[in-house]
């Protein structure tokens, strides 16, 4: 049999397509997402039919005779009169033996990637398709026994979270876009010329606080804050912009990373994060009150 329509190389397919979704989704390009998202669950769902039976990825056509000896090893058919089945029917078997369940998500996401359905301008439907993403990838590599993170490498934490139905959809999206602006700085970092000074992330960072709506008195001034771990994607210096609190003397409204280009753009979203800012925001909270000099 064609070493293509093995188990081994769907799931491989599967995992490369899978990753390019979540870069994808990243830069932000969704339909490009949406395209390589499809791919992945397809070529998952056929390596999955193929673990089970060989013969489970055929299509049912004039030739499904020889198709399914080819499958099975002994009949050579020319590449060109290989054809398996489509995404949407792979999955459809999958629910017919009982791997999958009915999902109008993942439905709503093979239905963009064939262009059967148009996303707005924004492209905000393929924007929300990552949870069906993961849910289906966690539910058929159960199936095989396969580990989740031997399928999404440095992925995996913000795939996690993308299925805890613990989590919040703030805290999900939060360190969703925290992986990929982390990945993003790798990625553009791999392979330059550069010391490790650079390259990796300092042992001690801090943060940069701009006071946009802080005390006149204060004259809008950038004051440099050493403390906590930095950037929470990164780990490198981060802007952040505060303001009177009325229940908190200061409150971090936004933060910036020059760096990964990270921005969390409310306090609800900076919580999520997870960002160390308690001693910094104490520092933040004296330039509020006039206290520094």
């Amino acid at each position: 049999m064609d070493d293509s329509l093995s188990y081994e190389s769907f799931y491989q397919g599967a995992r490369t397509a899978a990753h390019r979704a979540m870069s994808d989704h990243g830069r932000p390009e969704y339909d490009e997402f949406a395209l390589h998202a499809g791919v992945a669950v397809e070529k998952l769902a056929k390596a999955i039919l193929a673990a089970k039976n060989p013969v489970y990825v055929a299509e049912i056509s004039h030739n499904s005779a020889d198709m399914v000896m080819h499958l099975g090893g002994h009949v050579q058919l020319d590449k060109k009169k290989v054809r398996t089945v489509s995404a949407t029917e792979a999955i459809r078997r999958l629910r017919k033996i009982g791997v999958l369940k009915a999902d109008t998500d993942l439905d709503l996401l093979i239905e963009i990637r064939n262009g059967a359905v148009h996303a707005t301008p924004d492209s905000t439907l393929a924007k929300g398709m990552v949870s069906p993403l993961a849910r289906t990838i966690e539910t058929l590599l159960i199936d095989v026994g396969r580990p989740l993170d031997d399928f999404w490498g440095r992925w995996t934490k913000a795939v996690k979270d993308a299925v805890d139905e613990q989590k919040d959809a703030v805290f999900q999206d939060v360190q969703l876009r925290m992986s990929q602006a982390r990945h993003r700085l790798e990625d553009r970092l791999e392979g330059l010329p550069l010391p490790n000074e650079i390259r990796l992330p300092p042992k001690w960072s801090g943060f940069s606080f701009f006071f946009g709506a802080a005390d006149p008195d204060i004259d809008g001034d950038t004051v440099s804050v050493n403390g906590g771990a930095g950037c929470p994607a990164c780990g490198r210096e981060a802007t952040v912009t505060v303001g009177p609190s009325s229940d908190k003397g200061a409150v971090a409204v936004a933060l910036t990373c020059p760096w990964c280009q990270l921005h969390l753009n409310s306090p609800e979203e900076i919580e999520a994060s997870e960002a160390d800012l308690d001693t910094s925001l104490e520092v933040a909270e004296a330039a509020l009150r006039g206290e520094l000099d």
